[in-house]
């Protein structure tokens, strides 16, 4: 078996990352922030792991089965494989020593696994991100485990762990329960979403799927809000993706429509907090909400006023 190699944090598919600064108490700018190991697999075969900290210190082998085991016996089964035309299973699990995780499991079919060799997997854009994401101060779930089986050059399956992230409660949760936006709570809930996405844009993101139940609030009185399901993630400062990102968060739930008066408040914080193209945002955000709001639309409900 053959040495696993290993890289040093900016260096990530031949490309040069941007330095990431120190952080008290965990590493030094200097040391690898995270690693990179294959190992021959079987026939044919490969595991390419990305870790961090203690994951480090495991081998590819031993984080494949400790994966498996997890996933054969999970806490809890957040979304299963239900048909052959979905590849995503999320599962709440329990590995030692991280304790409960979330483990996202992709089982890829044909066609994305004939392009595997030319693109980044969803599991490699949350890796590759994950760092300049947190410099611009938004939260994600924080990848620990990336682990793919290759068949040759071909991608066939990819496990990502991130930490479980405890007394948090999903946008739509808190919508169900409250009359939005009418109570106090509410109101700051929906501004601490709208900075997020807010900063998430200026970094030069987009979201790709900034629905309610994909939007995790921490502690409702002084929100702090947490992004998650990051598989659309992609870099991207296009002002037209960046609007309908927006948009598409302004499309509440069924059950907790939001306001036109409400909409027009959030989309002028929004502007607000933008750098460039206020003028062309507003525009194309209201074009979208126009489009999808109407009764004939995908989300048929209250439209905003001009």
């Amino acid at each position: 078996m053959p040495t696993p190699s290993i890289y040093a944090a900016r260096r990530f598919h031949g490309e040069k990352l941007p330095p990431s600064p120190a952080r008290k108490g965990t590493w030094k700018l200097s040391s690898p922030i995270w690693k990179r190991n294959t190992v021959n697999y079987k026939i044919f075969g490969r595991i390419v792991c990305f870790t961090r900290g203690v994951a480090s210190q495991r081998a590819p082998e031993e984080l494949l089965e400790l994966i498996k085991t997890a996933s054969e016996s999970p806490l809890r089964v957040i979304k299963e494989i239900t048909n052959p035309h979905e590849i995503k299973r999320t599962l709440k699990v329990s590995i030692l020593p991280w304790g409960d995780l979330c483990l996202h499991e992709y089982r890829w079919d044909p066609r994305r696994v004939a392009l595997s060799p030319f693109r980044l997997s969803r599991g490699e854009r949350t890796w590759h991100y994950y760092e300049e994401i947190q410099r611009n101060n938004i939260i994600v779930p924080e990848p620990l485990m990336l682990v793919e089986l290759k068949t040759v050059f071909f991608t066939t399956i990819t496990y990502v762990t991130t930490r479980w992230i405890d007394e948090s409660l999903k946008l739509e949760e808190i919508a169900l329960h409250e009359n939005m936006p009418s109570s106090c709570n509410s109101e700051s809930i929906l501004h601490a979403c709208v900075d997020t996405i807010a900063r998430l844009h200026n970094a030069g993101f987009v979201h790709g799927d900034l629905k309610w139940s994909n939007i995790l609030v921490i502690n409702e009185r002084d929100p702090r809000i947490v992004l998650t399901d990051l598989d659309a993630l992609k870099k991207s400062s296009s002002a037209s993706l960046q609007s309908k990102d927006f948009a598409r968060f302004l499309i509440a739930p069924a059950n907790s429509s939001l306001s036109s008066a409400t909409i027009d408040l959030l989309i002028e914080r929004y502007l607000k907090n933008r750098h460039t193209s206020r003028s062309f945002l507003n525009t194309t955000i209201r074009r979208y909400l126009a489009n999808n709001l109407s009764p004939h639309g995908k989300y048929g409900s209250c439209l905003p006023s001009q």
